[in-house]
């Protein structure tokens, strides 16, 4: 892998700067006595903004931009680009132009006779020329700085991507053996009172186990795959109250909805476990769920029970924290939940934008 990247790289910077050298020839190749001169010539000026390029890219950016010392980098970068130009004007004063008479000699007639301390910028004239220079300098490591702060956006959105997985994972870590452990607290109930009604429980367990570690591996299910776990979570908590309990459950669902797995489980857990799980006395859960392409609404409502049978165990606990973190991560701005409570009724609304088919 580092063998194709670094290989990768370096025909990239080979290309690049193999297009920055004909850029720099320009429509005025011509007045070039020869190839030598043009090699000679535009290289000078190519390997000076290699250079610009090298420094910001590598000593710049990392310790000063990187770090939020925007002035800084300016500064500097500003210095390194004045250094490059002032180089070039050092090697064309000293090789270039003895070199090449014949082509210099119509471009400098204007400062033929400065002095090289009035050339490197003690002149208004090679203060202009200098200036001019400094976009020319600057611009293949303007493009580079652009390629590179596209690369580091990329590699951190791809980081943020895994972060956000890792987190929806052990959201879900702790949300799986948070239910389950509910469920099986109920079926040891209906066993403790040696009831028919126990393998039946089993069973629904069973499918709800499956539903939850083998069908919720991907990122979206199929709304109505949903409301057969709810039915089944429904029945459990049925076995396991009685007559004590009256639960409803309307459902209109358009086909072909499809939404992140369980983010319905831990209003519905907290609906039964803070109604019936403590009320003595008859409770009820009203549960509707309204979906279409455009819009889920989830809406749960249960009764409370009275203040002297109220306990600790009525706070919220991991799983509603768990849920909002989720919705926050899979549907960020396309959710609202909204918890309402009175002296009798607890309510929670779900509404979200599903997945789009």
């Amino acid at each position: 892998m580092a063998a194709r990247f670094s290989s990768g790289s370096a025909l990239f910077h080979l290309g690049f700067w193999s297009v920055v050298f004909l850029l720099n020839v320009g429509p005025a190749w011509y007045r070039y006595s020869s190839p030598r001169e043009v090699v000679e010539v535009v290289g000078t000026i190519t390997l000076l903004q290699a250079m610009v390029a090298l420094i910001a890219l590598r000593y710049l950016v990392p310790r000063w931009l990187d770090r939020g010392q925007v002035k800084t980098f300016s500064l500097l970068l500003i210095a390194v680009l004045v250094l490059a130009a002032e180089l070039n004007i050092l090697l064309s004063y000293f090789y270039l132009e003895p070199a090449y008479p014949d082509t210099y000699a119509t471009m400098y007639q204007a400062i033929s006779d400065l002095t090289l301390i009035e050339r490197l910028g003690f002149s208004w004239i090679i203060r202009y020329i200098v200036l001019s220079k400094l976009p020319v300098l600057f611009f293949p490591a303007a493009v580079l700085l652009a390629v590179s702060y596209y690369r580091r956006q990329q590699n951190v959105l791809a980081l943020r991507e895994q972060q956000r997985a890792a987190e929806l994972e052990a959201l879900k870590n702790q949300l799986n053996p948070h239910f389950v452990f509910n469920t099986l607290n109920n079926i040891y109930a209906l066993a403790i009172k040696h009831s028919d009604q126990t393998p039946e429980a089993v069973a629904k367990l069973a499918g709800i186990l499956d539903y939850v570690l083998y069908q919720c591996n991907s990122p979206d299910v199929s709304l109505h795959k949903e409301i057969q776990m709810i039915e089944d979570y429904i029945d459990l908590e049925r076995l396991r109250f009685g007559d004590r309990i009256s639960v409803t459950f309307e459902h209109h669902v358009d086909e072909g909805v499809r939404i992140a797995p369980l983010l319905f489980l831990t209003l519905l857990e907290n609906a039964f476990k803070h109604s019936a799980g403590q009320e003595l006395n008859q409770a009820s859960v009203d549960l509707s769920l309204e979906a279409d392409r455009h819009r889920v609404v989830f809406e749960v409502s249960n009764s409370k029970p009275d203040q002297s049978s109220d306990n600790n165990d009525a706070r919220p606990g991991i799983g509603l924290a768990n849920l909002n973190r989720q919705l926050d991560l899979l549907y960020p701005a396309k959710h609202e939940l909204v918890v309402n409570e009175s002296d009798r009724r607890y309510q929670a609304r779900l509404e979200l934008v599903p997945t789009a088919a």
